[in-house]
């Protein structure tokens, strides 16, 4: 039962689709012989989905080709009119414009601009040379505990 994809290239799309509505109707047969117990060789049920992939695939690139020939044809008949040509570079010389960025909005927008900001300033504040401070450094050589943030998450509480 297995086929060749070339020998389904070759078909009609009314002959695709007969076929796919056949063997749809087949393979539900064999999973209803399967679950009675009464189907004989298994592997036709994995054949025939394979059969089923194929032909889907050949539809696939029939139609495909159909619209690649199309949009040639297409493309093919506006380069031949000089007109169309001459016109289409002038709207394409007009158009050239820069793009301004885009206005950021949504949900969060707010906070994302202000995290971007405070991370700037902490990278130009951290690049700029600082001498340890008194407090920081005493006599035993101990360095003072490091401030928290207040970006830190919050405890939560327990409910009982």
């Amino acid at each position: 039962m297995t086929m060749k994809i070339q020998a389904m290239l070759d078909w009609s799309p009314e002959e695709k689709a007969v076929k796919a509505k056949e063997w749809a109707q087949s393979l539900f047969t064999l999973r209803l012989q399967k679950a009675t117990g009464q189907l004989e060789n298994p592997m036709k049920i994995k054949e025939l989905r394979k059969d089923i992939a194929r032909l889907k695939t050949a539809q696939h690139m029939s139609t495909a080709e159909t619209a690649a020939a199309a949009a040639h044809e297409t493309t093919a008949h506006e380069a031949t009119s000089e007109g169309k040509i001459a016109a289409n570079e002038k709207s394409a010389a007009g158009t050239a414009k820069p793009k301004a960025h885009a206005v950021a909005s949504g949900k969060g927008a707010k906070k994302r601009a202000a995290a971007a900001k405070s991370a700037k300033k902490a990278v130009g504040a951290s690049a700029k040379a600082h001498s340890p401070s008194k407090k920081s450094s005493g006599p035993s050589g101990k360095k003072a505990a490091p401030a928290k943030s207040k970006s830190a998450p919050a405890k939560k509480s327990k409910k009982k």
